[in-house]
């Protein structure tokens, strides 16, 4: 059994995976960028998303909508601001999004106000159109040739008295964006006798760490500082924008926003959950959606390792406390393996044996079960106590399906592909910047062959900035992993392509690599493609957002010095996956055989569209529609049909909006490709 808390190990996998990260501090002028419209959008949509039940609930101990700017509302008294700007930093944005320090002089901007920041509006909160507060340091580094400082600053609430209160937790909405590093610079700090020693809690919520990108928009947030407020009279809260411990001087531009503090107490005694529930370490190796059959933890080494991170959202410690594990087959009708460990004691957020206390803690149980044959299983974890009655058992279980398969390894969840990973704008008119997407792999057992990667290559891959079809030279490659120089300088194994645009959104396009690699045992690896040029053609590459919890991905980027490198700590999975098996690509195999499948038309489709298709000879011929999670929602049988071309009208007003895949089955040959259902 292996017992770990998220906060240090955290931040020894990143210390450690994103070490090339850390080797030279930044120029501005080749790190920092504006959001793209794509980022601005996908940051509101994931706000509405991030709106979660926050702890707390009871009574409301104190409030503060900022509508009254830094004067505070209620009588409650003033916020003060202190940073090293000369108090430049923090802004109160009013009604209308006017600006104005704490002096009460106006800024004359709308906030965000900074060159790289203005294009993504303000902060959705719950009460935006009140008033709320941002420290603006993209404004204040305006504009970026003058110079650039790094920034600290600080908004400290008046004293509130919780004398009274054992149960106190703070939550409030915000948004933010930092640049350069991975580790968010914004913290909550906390005082209980008047500013004399604080404590300091991380700010970022639940934001995957990862510079230059934007949180939701709003992020909601919730902390429980109990352990510092409780039963206190003099307490403070101050929201922090500062230096990383973990890089030094390193941060100076973009925003962050707070709005809507809301501190409530806690009425919930009892009350474990699930947090977070892996298929093997997320901490100090990685883990995996899909595992090859070949790759699959043997039995008599521990089988499955479920990793388990949980907590104690009441305000009574739970005694007793057991969590079981079991593993189920695709309908969930059959236990196949079940194991429970057990805890003594887990402690809620005010007895914590330190404070702050971990936001969640992280039991990794074996099953000691192992996979006889491909498919899908159900993984699900349940933690109870036996010490009282949970006031939300919804939450005390959880379950992911796992995948094996014959020869694929991949991190990604094909069936929530909901974003897409564009390159940066070059500074050479009309080019794209040098880019790239992958993820880590590492080889449990021995015997293993690397034959190529697949890939779900993005919409938009292959077009130029002005939305034409372009040029776009890339490679895969399969970098054989060393730790002490990081991705970018490790040995590898590259192969060339041209891109083809019947490859955009169109599924899972196999990659060969040029000859096959033998893999060792206990090795690590990173696959993934590289535009390593400037390019007319976009590389783009199909992901899944906010997923990245193992630390498996990384983007080549540019650094602070305008050199290129490969970056972990993302907060997306590329769709990338490595093939353990040999295998012909779908496409050729079917254009061998004298099969070709087109495109639907029209794609998005709305009441109907039409399949085309060729075949060099009769064959028997059926179309299968399914949706994202491979249910067959359609199948239609063609019988046998002769040689030359063909069209099947397709009515898809009885489906949701969404996207779907078609099949062409041609005999025993099957050709998928992807539609948009509107």
């Amino acid at each position: 059994m292996k017992h770990l808390t998220l906060t240090l190990v955290a931040i020894c996998i990143f210390a450690i995976a994103s070490g090339q990260r850390l080797e030279t501090l930044h120029s501005f002028e080749h790190s920092v960028t504006a959001a793209t419209q794509l980022e601005t959008h996908n940051a509101l949509t994931a706000g509405i998303e991030a709106r979660f039940t926050q702890r707390g609930g009871g009574n409301i101990l104190f409030s503060e909508d900022f509508s009254n700017g830094f004067d505070g509302i209620n009588g409650n008294g003033a916020w003060t601001t202190s940073d090293n700007a000369n108090d430049s930093l923090w802004v109160y944005v009013a009604p209308g999004n006017a600006g104005y320090y704490s002096n009460g002089d106006a800024t004359g901007v709308s906030h965000p106000g900074g060159e790289f920041s203005t294009n993504i509006g303000p902060l959705e909160s719950g009460t935006p159109e009140n008033g709320w507060m941002i420290f603006d340091c993209d404004y204040f580094n305006t504009p970026i040739a003058t110079g650039v400082q790094d920034t600290d600053g600080s908004l400290t609430s008046p004293l509130i008295d919780f004398s009274d209160d054992g149960s106190v937790i703070l939550n409030w909405d915000q948004y933010f964006r930092y640049c350069c590093y991975p580790y968010a610079p914004i913290y909550v700090d906390v005082t209980n006798d008047a500013g004399v020693t604080w404590t300091t809690f991380d700010g970022h919520g639940s934001f995957i760490e990862a510079a230059n990108t934007q949180s939701a928009n709003p992020l909601p947030s919730t902390l429980d500082i109990s352990c510092v407020a409780a039963y206190s009279d003099s307490v403070q809260i101050r929201f922090t924008y500062t230096q990383a411990p973990e890089t030094g001087a390193a941060y100076s531009h973009y925003y962050w926003g707070i709005d809507d503090v809301v501190v409530s107490s806690n009425d919930n005694a009892d009350d474990l959950a699930m947090v977070q529930l892996t298929n093997g370490d997320v901490f100090n190796v990685w883990e995996y959606r899909v595992t090859p059959m070949e790759q699959a933890i043997p039995a008599a080494d521990g089988g499955v390792l479920a990793g388990v991170l949980y907590r104690n959202n009441g305000t009574d410690n739970q005694e007793d406390v057991a969590v079981l594990v079991e593993v189920l087959n695709e309908a969930g009708d059959e236990v196949l393996a079940s194991v429970t460990e057990t805890l003594a004691t887990v402690y809620s957020f005010a007895n914590g044996l330190n404070c702050p206390a971990n936001s969640q803690d992280t039991l990794y149980i074996p099953t000691g079960w192992e996979p006889s044959t491909t498919g899908n299983y159900i993984l699900r974890s349940t933690i109870t106590s036996g010490s009282s009655s949970d006031v939300s058992p919804e939450d005390n279980t959880m379950s992911r399906v796992i995948v094996y398969t014959d020869d694929e390894y991949g991190h990604d969840d094909e069936s929530i592909l909901d974003g897409e990973m564009f390159p940066r704008e070059s500074d050479l008119p009309g080019l794209y910047d040098p880019t790239g997407q992958g993820n880590f792999y590492h080889m449990v057992n021995s015997g293993s062959t690397a034959y190529g990667i697949t890939v779900e290559f993005g919409p938009n891959c292959g077009l130029s900035i002005g939305g034409n079809v372009a040029e776009l030279e890339f490679e895969s490659r399969l970098y054989f992993y060393d730790g002490a120089v990081g991705i970018t300088d490790s040995p590898f194994e590259s192969t060339f392509w041209t891109y083809d645009t019947d490859w955009s959104n169109a599924g899972p396009i196999y990659l060969a690599f040029e000859d096959p690699i033998e893999l060792d045992a206990d090795a690590v690896y990173f696959a993934g493609v590289i535009a390593e040029y400037e390019s007319e053609g976009g590389l783009t590459v199909n992901a899944q957002l906010n997923s990245d919890t193992d630390n498996s991905t990384g983007e080549y980027n540019v650094t602070g010095d305008g050199d290129y490198v490969w970056f972990t700590s993302q907060t997306y999975t590329p769709s990338v996956r490595l093939i353990l098996g040999e295998r012909v690509a779908v496409d050729e195999l079917a254009s061998l055989n004298g099969i070709n499948l087109g495109q639907n038309t029209p794609n998005p489709a709305t009441n109907s569209t039409v399949f085309s298709f060729e075949i060099s000879q009769s064959r028997s011929i059926a179309f299968e529609v399914r949706d994202l999670s491979g249910r067959v929602v359609t199948r239609i049988n063609e019988g046998t049909l002769g040689a030359g071309n063909h069209t099947i009208t397709y009515d898809v007003s009885a489906l949701s909006s969404g996207l779907y895949t078609y099949t062409l089955i041609a005999d025993d040959i099957s050709v998928t490709k992807k539609m948009v259902v509107r």
